[in-house]
């Protein structure tokens, strides 16, 4: 009897699993503010085959002493991986970030850990120190370790002090006392913002800045840090602002004065403050006529103008009721 060819059927062994490492962080970096190091690094996100980190456990910070004169180990890719080493051998785990920790360590994409550092040595040398973190997922599977940050630590200047504030139209001007061989960055805190935000980069050099951001009715709270060799200072005393809606807008640009036929059309750019309304005047000898008082556009027409020379002025006004100067353009008669 004949036997039919071809395979027997039998099922290949099933392919091991799977591991999905978390992706190396590569962008950790470190900053002196005051008496702290502040890292700062992306939330890990992947893994290193691309695909979503669905099951994040912790992301464990490492801390090395370096000795005074190992500051430096060698470049190139090698000696990447021996300042990695040495971070494992000899280093320490400073934080563990997980649960609610991790949350609370979160500022939108990032990560953010705080590290107290000692004081400066009074003629001695600084010292010096090494950072890295790692991601673990549940199943206890880790990333490598990141890049190395390193941080020597360095003298913090003083407080700034004499900060004063002054609401104008243009927005609140702050004013302060100089900090020597520093630039500054200032910092604001409002009803409607979690916390203390930097409005100015550290890189301010005069000792004077405008804040022309804040909205008006509202009230502001103001702080300023020196910035000196990558370290920020601690703040200095915060003053308050109440900032009220008492200035007016700027006059209305680009008024025309159009006669067609029997009427008059009036045209003007469009204010730039918010929710801005027009008021349109016509000079009727000596006295000035409300034509409109709430114009919501940039125009009006005038459909019962005098056959005689007519003057208009606009004004526009703000939400809280603050009028502009007038602006004035003039009609011919004999249309």
């Amino acid at each position: 009897m004949a036997v039919a060819g071809g395979g027997c059927g039998r099922k290949a062994d099933p392919l091991p699993p799977v591991i999905e490492i978390p992706e190396t962080t590569t962008d950790l970096t470190v900053r002196q503010e005051g008496s702290e190091a502040v890292l700062t690094w992306s939330f890990p996100q992947l893994t290193r085959a691309g695909r979503r980190l669905v099951d994040l456990e912790r992301v464990e910070v490492w801390k090395l002493d370096v000795p005074p004169g190992q500051e430096q180990v060698g470049g190139g890719s090698a000696g990447v991986e021996l300042r990695r080493q040495l971070m494992l051998g000899r280093g320490r785990l400073i934080v563990r970030l997980e649960g609610k920790g991790l949350e609370q360590a979160t500022r939108g994409s990032r990560l953010e850990v705080r590290d107290t550092l000692p004081p400066v040595p009074a003629g001695g040398v600084a010292p010096t120190f090494w950072y890295a973190v790692r991601s673990r997922r549940r199943d206890g599977t880790a990333s490598a370790l990141s890049n190395i940050a390193a941080w020597q630590v360095k003298p913090v200047p003083a407080p700034v002090e004499g900060l004063a504030a002054t609401p104008t139209a243009q927005g609140i001007g702050l004013v302060w006392q100089e900090v020597p061989d520093s630039t500054y960055q200032v910092e604001r805190f409002g009803v409607s913002e979690s916390g203390w935000k930097p409005v100015s980069e550290p890189t301010l050099a005069a000792t004077s800045f405008v804040d022309t951001t804040a909205s008006q009715n509202a009230t502001w709270r103001y702080r300023v840090r020196a910035v000196r060799d990558g370290v920020w200072g601690p703040p200095g005393k915060d003053v308050t602002v109440p900032y009220a809606d008492v200035y007016p807008p700027a006059p209305v640009q680009g008024l025309v004065c159009l006669p067609e036929g029997e009427r008059v059309l009036l045209r003007w750019d469009p204010s730039p403050e918010p929710k801005a309304l027009y008021r349109v005047f016509r000079r009727q000898g000596t006295l000035w006529l409300h034509l409109i008082d709430d114009a919501r556009e940039p125009r009006f027409t005038d459909a019962a103008p005098p056959a005689a020379d007519a003057e208009y002025a606009v004004k526009a006004v703000d939400a809280a009721g603050n009028e502009s100067d007038p602006v004035y353009c003039t009609v011919r008669g004999e249309r």
